[in-house]
C-alpha cells in the first residue's frame, strides 16, 4: 500500500461529509434566489393584461426610473454588509474559540440558521445583479426591484437575529450543550455499527493478513456493508478492527486483522477492508462521540486548571460528562442477537472514564475542592449503574486517584464524598 505523507480524504467520503457539514443549505438557499430571479426576469419582460397591471400595480411603490437603481443599491449594499457583519462576528467566534476550544468555529459553521442566514445575503446580492444584468431598456425591472426590496426587508431582520444568535451560540453553556447534543446523536449513530459486529474474536482461523494504516490522520468512518460484502458467505474469514470511528491513526498503526486459512484469500479480504475504512485529515464530530467527549474534557482542563481558573464553566462541562455517563452506563451490551464476522470495539465509555478521570486531576492540580466534590459524586451515580466490565475499571480509577484526594486542600465536603464513594467501591 502506498504511503502518503498526510491523509487524502476519499471524494466519497469528503463530498457528502461537506455537504452535510456546511453545504448544502447555502447552496439550496442560493439555488432558490436564482430560481426566483429568473422568475421575476420573465414577469418583467412578459407581456399580457394580468402581468401588466401586476407591474403597474407595483410601479405605484417601485419607479419604473429607479427600479435599476434599487436593484443597484441593493446588491452593493448587502455586499459590504455582509462582509462587514461576518467579519465582525468571526472576530467573536475566534475570542471564543480561544477562551473554550477550537470546536467552536465547527460549530458555528455547522449551525443550520448561520447557513440559512449566509444563504439568504448571498442569494439575495445575486438575485440583485442577475436581475439588473438581464433589465431591457423598453421594460424597467418593476418587480424585480419590488422583490428585492422586500427580501431585504427580510435580509435586515435576519441579521438582528443572527447577531443575536451568534451571541447565544458563544456562552459557554450552549457551547457544552451542543457538543453533548453531537456525542449523543453520534453515539446513536454509531450503534448501528455495534449492533451489527462483535466485540471479541469468535474465529478459530489464524491471523495471515494484516492492514495498516499508510498515512497520518484519524479514521473517517467504517463501511461495514463493504466489509460484509468482501467477507462473502466464507465462514473461516474475520476482520478484526483495532480502530474505531474517531481514531488517531499515523503511518504503521495496525488498523485490522484478518483471520482465515488461506492467506491469498486474506489478502484479497485486506484490499476491500481498505476502501472500507477511510483516513481523513479531521475527525468528524458527527459520527464520531469520542470527538466531542475530548473537546468537553479539553474545555474541562482549561477552565478548571490554574491557566483559566474558571470553575462554572468546569462545573458546566463535568455536568454534560455526568449526563452521558448516565446515558450510556444504562445502555448495556450494544450488540446484536446475530452479529457478522467484524469485531469492532465499542469503546465510548472508557473514552468517557478518562475524561472524568482527568476533571480530578484537574481538580487537583487547581486545588479546587468544590470540582473534585463533582467528580466523586458523578463517580458514585456511575457506580450505581455501571456492569463489569466498567465497574472493575472505575474502582481501579478510584485507587489510582487516592493520592489525589489526599492532597487536596482540607475540605468537610471533599471527606464525605470521598467516603460515600469508598462505600460504594465495597459494596461493589
Amino acid at each position: 500500500m502506498t504511503r502518503r505523507a498526510s491523509a487524502r480524504t476519499p471524494l466519497r467520503v469528503r463530498v457528502p461529509r461537506a455537504l452535510r457539514e456546511f453545504v448544502a443549505v447555502p447552496v439550496v438557499v442560493v439555488l432558490v434566489m436564482l430560481g426566483l430571479a429568473a422568475l421575476s426576469i420573465v414577469g418583467d419582460q412578459a407581456s399580457g393584461p394580468a402581468i401588466e397591471g401586476l407591474r403597474n400595480g407595483l410601479g405605484q411603490m417601485i419607479g419604473k426610473k429607479t427600479a435599476s437603481d434599487t436593484l443597484g443599491a441593493v446588491a452593493t449594499g448587502l455586499v459590504t454588509v455582509t462582509s462587514i457583519t461576518f467579519s465582525v462576528l468571526l472576530l467573536a467566534v475566534q475570542q471564543t474559540a480561544s477562551n473554550l476550544s477550537p470546536v467552536v468555529f465547527d460549530q458555528f459553521v455547522r449551525r443550520r440558521a448561520n447557513q440559512i442566514y449566509l444563504g439568504l445575503f448571498v442569494g439575495l446580492a445575486l438575485y440583485s445583479y442577475v436581475v439588473l444584468a438581464a433589465v431591457q431598456p423598453s421594460t424597467p425591472p418593476v418587480i424585480g426591484a419590488f422583490l428585492a426590496t422586500a427580501l431585504t426587508v427580510v435580509a435586515l431582520a435576519c441579521l438582528l437575529f443572527l447577531v443575536y444568535s451568534t451571541i447565544d451560540q458563544m456562552r459557554p453553556d450552549n457551547v457544552m450543550r451542543q457538543l453533548h447534543d453531537r456525542a449523543v446523536a453520534a453515539h446513536d449513530r454509531e450503534a448501528r455499527l455495534i449492533v451489527r459486529t462483535r466485540r471479541a474474536s469468535d474465529s478459530c482461523a489464524p491471523v495471515a493478513a494484516q492492514l495498516r494504516c499508510p498515512t497520518f490522520g484519524y479514521i473517517e468512518t467504517v463501511d461495514l456493508d463493504r466489509i460484509v460484502t468482501a467477507l462473502g458467505d466464507d465462514p473461516d474469514a474475520e476482520v478484526e478492527l483495532h480502530v474505531t470511528v474517531g481514531s488517531e491513526v499515523v503511518t504503521g498503526d495496525l488498523v485490522a486483522s484478518i483471520r482465515h486459512f488461506d492467506p491469498a484469500a486474506a489478502e484479497t479480504l485486506r484490499d476491500g477492508v481498505a476502501a472500507a475504512v477511510p483516513v481523513s485529515r479531521t475527525p468528524d464530530i458527527d459520527v464520531d462521540p469520542s470527538t466531542a467527549i475530548r473537546d468537553i474534557s479539553n474545555i474541562a482542563w482549561t477552565s478548571g486548571s490554574t491557566s483559566k481558573q474558571n470553575p462554572a464553566i468546569a462545573g458546566q462541562a463535568l455536568h454534560a460528562l455526568r449526563d452521558l455517563a448516565t446515558r450510556w452506563l444504562a445502555e448495556g451490551e450494544r450488540t446484536g442477537p446475530d452479529p457478522c464476522r467484524v469485531v469492532y470495539r465499542d469503546d465510548d465509555l472508557d473514552t468517557l472514564l478518562e475524561a472524568m478521570y482527568s476533571a480530578l486531576v484537574v481538580a487537583h492540580e487547581s486545588h479546587q475542592h468544590q470540582q473534585a466534590v463533582r467528580v466523586m459524586e458523578t463517580y458514585e451515580a456511575m457506580l450505581a449503574l455501571a456492569s463489569e466490565p466498567h465497574r472493575r475499571r472505575i474502582v481501579e480509577d478510584l485507587r489510582a486517584m487516592g493520592p489525589l484526594v489526599d492532597q487536596l486542600p482540607a475540605s468537610p465536603a471533599v471527606e464525605r464524598a470521598w467516603r460515600r464513594l469508598g462505600a460504594a467501591a465495597v459494596e461493589v
